[in-house]
C-alpha cells in the first residue's frame, strides 16, 4: 500500500489550488519577483550612466588636468 494514494493527492492539489492566500502569494510572487529584478538592473545601470555623464561634464570644465 502506498503512502499517499492518488486520492489523497488529487485532494491535496484542489485545496492548495483554490486556496486564496496560497493563489495570492504565488501570482504575487510571479509578478514581483521579475519587477524586482529587473528594477535593480536598472538602478544600477542608471548609476553607472549618472557617474559617466558627471565625469564627461568635469572633463569639458577642466580638459588639461589630467596631463
Amino acid at each position: 500500500m502506498e503512502i499517499f494514494n492518488q486520492e489523497l493527492i488529487q485532494e491535496i492539489i484542489r485545496l492548495t489550488w483554490r486556496n486564496p492566500v496560497f493563489m495570492a502569494i504565488a501570482i504575487a510572487s510571479v509578478w514581483l519577483i521579475p519587477q524586482l529584478l529587473i528594477r535593480n538592473i536598472l538602478s544600477k545601470k542608471y548609476e553607472q550612466r549618472k557617474i559617466e555623464i558627471q565625469k564627461n561634464k568635469i572633463q569639458k570644465l577642466y580638459p588639461n588636468t589630467l596631463k
